[in-house]
């Protein structure tokens, strides 16, 4: 849908992808802890804080490694060069309060997530996922007025579509799963009725004096 954008870049395509990949597993290996005791006070934030400290950890000798340009041949901007170029537009103040701002925020929408994937399955949550970002598309066309090509309107319709279809699917399962249980319990009810004791035709011996 976003090919023929003008800032459209393979590199940055293939990462949200893989992006969505850890996303799916994090939200499937988490319903498994959740599901499981695992210690004191592991609620559903505190494994989402659990998760994201871990992941910072693993981060740090990545983020140093690519920082100092040992893994890529070609010289490539720091964080420090994009930060003294972004200071420049604004104060160091202002731009240090944004980051954090966005970061509080990010955390937050992240914690609510698992709040929800503590009530609901893995794949319900990736597809809620995918109709936010569908939604956002949608709002941001409507409120700064972007011209929408024939592959990115068929992008939406497609996961417009896929989201429909999930819910029609899901819906569909629910009720076949209820009619079966209930038929189980009418069976079981009728059993019940069946079985009864049958009266005895043996007659009480009288003991002899």
């Amino acid at each position: 849908a976003c090919m023929k954008e003008r800032y459209f870049s393979w590199l940055a395509f293939n990462t949200a992808m893989g992006s969505n990949l850890a996303f799916s597993l994090r939200a499937v290996t988490s319903k498994s802890a959740m599901n499981k005791p695992i210690g004191r006070n592991i609620t559903s934030a505190n494994l989402f804080a659990l998760v994201t400290l871990v992941a910072f950890i693993f981060s740090i000798p990545v983020a140093a490694l690519t920082e100092h340009n040992i893994l890529f041949e070609k010289k490539q901007e720091t964080f420090f060069d994009l930060w003294t170029k972004a200071t420049e537009s604004t104060s160091p103040k202002e731009l240090a309060r944004m980051v954090v701002v966005s970061g509080l925020f990010h955390y937050l929408n992240n914690e609510v997530m698992y709040l929800a994937l503590s009530s609901v399955h893995p794949v319900t949550l990736a597809v809620g996922n995918t109709m936010k970002r569908v939604f956002i598309m949608v709002a941001s066309i409507m409120v700064f007025q972007n011209p929408v090509s024939l592959k990115a309107g068929i992008g939406s319709a497609v996961g417009i579509f896929g989201v429909l279809l999930y819910s029609l699917t899901k819906q569909y399962h629910e009720r076949q799963e209820a009619l079966m249980s209930t038929k189980k319990g009418r069976r079981g009810v009728v059993s019940k009725k069946k079985i009864k004791k049958k009266p005895s035709n043996k007659r009480p011996i009288k003991k002899r004096r």
